[in-house]
């Protein structure tokens, strides 16, 4: 039987009503229930409970009532609707045995099992009453499924006792399936008032029955918004530091800010204190700084232990120990935009001791993918500062640097460091000149360089070029270009003394090149077309180089090897400032893939280029003596056939004396596996030859999943001419349906670490995973 609609206007917006009051009593539990969950939770619901309730406040679809019996008491004003009774509406539904609602007291009353569905959530419970005109009501025996992050959520009685405002008694939340879950949080009686404060009575994080954490009252923010809170605990052991635990805590402190505190406890180092702070101001206006400070127990650095020594070979002294790095980016008025780079550390061998070091265990922020912008390797001799604002116009860019470096190697010579404290740039754009096939471009460049001690003054840079690209005939392009650099330096000593030096470039470039193009009919997956285009090049270069005679106390841009050049054309590094006269032959090519879908989208996709390159130097031909005007055949390989795939190679060979100068390989390949895992595997080897010693390394890392929700994976970065392992790490994980755990050991410099993180689903992990 079906009730009309209009008649039952009265009472249609009660199912609407115990959908959004319920819905809210989860959200505030799933939010603030036990202290280590906060964080992990709230922003999942919060945008979507509201959105529910807007839609439902504003959409005028009638509810329809369905029901095996359905009657009206005049005389009592109410309606009864019995056996199989269901209330839907859209995406809502209430399901139950017995539904009363009296339009006199406006109180609505469900029994027999009551059932409400609501775009995937599901509320369940033995009864309910609620009070339309109060906004309040109860279940009895209630428990709630949200889709969303498979939360449940039960309690012996779920009250709302005002418009913002709910009592829950006996509540239990999990993300476990099944009656025996593998872990709960339990409170005793929850008071929750949203965007107030809630409070819990005998809070317990329990694995299985066992109460593993307590809590005997606690107070809660209820916004639902960000949460301030305590982070699941990190646990680990190493050989240089002993045993460590590390407690973060969360600060919402405002939409656009908030902060992480890290309390770390070294047995064998002490305690140190860590802060995090981040700010979003709008897309492309945010920032990250990040600070640590330790009062450390070894101090002085003990010059006998050969594990210290593995680390640096040079002392320490100081016991206040800490690092500041950050990064920011700022849109200013004006279309300037800042850049800023912060990074100190207190000595030589903090990063190396303290770091992070297991790969996959990670728990702060990665600065160089937030940024984009790099940070430098931990071993490095130096730490860098910048802070650089640009505008870039339709025909220009103007930029202004100040950098300092951080001499963490040997400090006792960072006096003598010289440091580019501040510098401009402006390029003038390539522009053509009327509508002739001619190109004009400008590059300037200020510096100024202090040091307390060495030289310090300005060096200043102008370098205007000339290009006239056009086409001889339908397919040979040919492209003269000319270049002027100049460099002037003007120095004092230090010691009262001050010079002018200069240098001078003079560049001739050419280039003759052309374009053939095959199309191939293909059947490759999505791949219907493929393209293949041979580019081949000839380059001239003519340098022409000039100075005072004297050496130049700091780096210029002439004094680059190669300057402006390509690497595949480079000059040989250890030719240093001389004039250069050379014409090398280059020959790409190009595999390009047309890919259509099922639905007749189309994209097109670069499978592989090729690269080989010869050079002839004519200066070295015509000198006197044993010549080898042949410069080592470059090769370069990418191929990138689909996204799960990226390899990558090149190569330099010497005909003299029949070796490489050098090799890099890199590949990178993922499996998507069930469930939305991933098998990972990435390679990296790296060799150049030296006069003196050669350099090879080779890095490895991979994680693969197996069966049975066990996961295993590793990283190697090896040294293979001196064959010593730089770092090693290894761990194995398992992942059930609602937690994990992964225990992983690594070792660096003679110190080896062991961590422990723990995950549960919904509620986040320590550290990352």
């Amino acid at each position: 039987m079906r009730i009309n609609p209009i008649i039952m206007k009265k009472t249609n917006v009660f199912p609407a009503t115990i959908s959004i009051w319920v819905l809210a009593i989860g959200l505030s539990l799933c939010l603030n229930l036990f202290f280590i969950a906060p964080v992990f939770i709230q922003d999942t619901f919060a945008v979507d409970i509201s959105s529910k309730k807007k839609a439902l406040e504003n959409d005028d679809t009638p509810w329809e009532i369905t029901a095996d019996s359905l009657s009206y008491n005049e005389k009592e004003g109410t309606y009864h609707a019995k056996d199989n009774v269901v209330i839907k509406k859209a995406a809502q539904a209430l399901y139950t045995q017995s539904a009363v609602f009296n339009t006199k007291t406006g109180v609505a009353t469900a029994s027999g099992g009551v059932r409400i569905e609501t775009d995937g959530d599901i509320i369940t419970g033995r009864e309910g009453t609620f009070n339309l005109d109060t906004q309040t009501g109860e279940i009895i025996d209630g428990s709630l499924f949200m889709k969303a992050n498979h939360y449940y959520l039960s309690g012996s009685q779920m009250r709302k006792t005002g418009e913002n405002s709910y009592l829950i008694n006996d509540c239990t939340i999990t993300t476990c399936d099944g009656k025996n879950p593998d872990w709960t949080i339990t409170g005793s009686e929850v008071r929750v008032t949203i965007e107030g404060y809630g409070t819990v009575k005998h809070s317990a994080f329990r694995i299985r029955d066992l109460p593993v954490i307590y809590i005997p009252y606690m107070v809660f923010p209820a916004k639902t918004k960000r949460q301030t809170g305590l982070l699941p605990p990190r646990l680990g052991y190493s050989t240089l530091n002993g045993a460590e635990v590390q407690i973060p805590f969360y600060w919402a402190i405002s939409d656009q800010t908030d902060a992480t505190f890290y309390q770390r406890y070294l047995t064998k180092r002490g305690y140190m204190q860590g802060v995090e702070f981040r700010y979003v101001e709008s897309k492309n206006s945010m920032g990250i700084l990040e600070f640590d400070i330790l009062s450390d127990k070894e101090s002085p650095k003990n010059m006998t232990d050969g594990d210290a020594l593995d680390i640096s070979p040079y002392a320490r002294t100081n016991q206040t120990r800490y690092w500041l790095r950050g990064r920011a980016d700022q849109d200013l008025p004006q279309g300037v935009v800042a850049r800023l780079d912060g990074d100190f550390v207190s000595d030589q061998d903090y990063l190396r001791e303290f770091e992070e070091k297991l790969y996959g265990f990670e728990v702060r922020s990665n600065l160089q993918e937030e940024s984009k912008r790099p940070v430098q390797e931990k071993r490095s001799p130096t730490r860098r500062s910048a802070l650089r604002l640009s505008r870039d116009g339709e025909s220009y860019t103007l930029q202004g640097i100040a950098s300092y470096y951080q001499q963490v190697e040997d400090p006792e010579t960072k006096d003598l460091m010289e440091q580019p404290v501040g510098g401009l740039n402006f390029d003038l754009l390539q522009t053509q000149f009327k509508d002739w096939p001619v190109f004009f471009n400008f590059e300037t460049d200020y510096d100024y360089i202090w040091s307390d001690e060495a030289n310090r003054g300005h060096g200043l840079t102008l370098s205007p070029q000339v290009n006239f690209p056009f086409w001889l005939g339908p397919y040979v392009e040919f492209e003269p270009s000319f270049r002027y650099t100049y460099n002037a330096q003007y120095i004092d000593n230090n010691q009262g003394d001050n010079s002018h030096q200069y240098q001078s470039l003079y560049e001739a470039n050419a280039r003759l090149g052309t374009n053939a193009e095959k199309f191939f009919d293909v059947s490759m997956g999505n791949a219907n077309k493929l393209r293949h285009k041979i580019s081949p090049t000839v380059y001239y270069t003519y340098q022409g180089y000039n100075n005072d005679g004297e050496e130049a106390p700091w780096f210029s841009p002439i004094e680059q090897d190669d300057y402006g050049t390509p690497w595949y054309l480079t000059f040989n590094q250890d030719e240093g400032n001389q004039d250069r006269n050379r014409v090398t032959f280059s020959l790409e090519n190009f595999l390009d893939a047309r890919m259509e879908d099922q639905k007749g989208n189309i994209a097109y996709n670069q499978w592989a280029i090729f690269r080989l390159n010869q050079g002839y130097d004519i200066k070295e031909a015509n000198e006197d003596g044993e010549n080898e005007p042949l410069t080592p055949l470059t090769a370069e390989l990418i191929v990138t056939p689909f996204p799960t795939l990226d390899l990558r190679g090149s190569t330099g060979w010497n005909h003299y004396e029949s070796t490489f100068t050098q090799t890099t390989l890199s590949g990178e390949f993922t499996v998507n596996r069930y469930g939305g895992r991933q098998d990972y595997y990435e390679i990296n080897y790296q060799y150049y030859k030296y006069e003196e010693n050669d350099q090879a390394n080779i890095n490895f890392r991979t994680n693969i999943n197996l069966a049975y929700g066990f996961s295993v994976g590793g990283s190697l970065q090896r040294d293979l001419e001196v064959e010593k392992n730089i770092t090693s790490t290894g761990w194995l994980g398992y992942q059930g349906q609602c937690w994990g755990v992964k225990l992983g050991a690594g070792a660096e410099s003679g110190d080896t670490t062991f961590i422990v993180a723990v995950r549960l689903v919904g509620l986040g992990s320590a550290g990352s995973w």
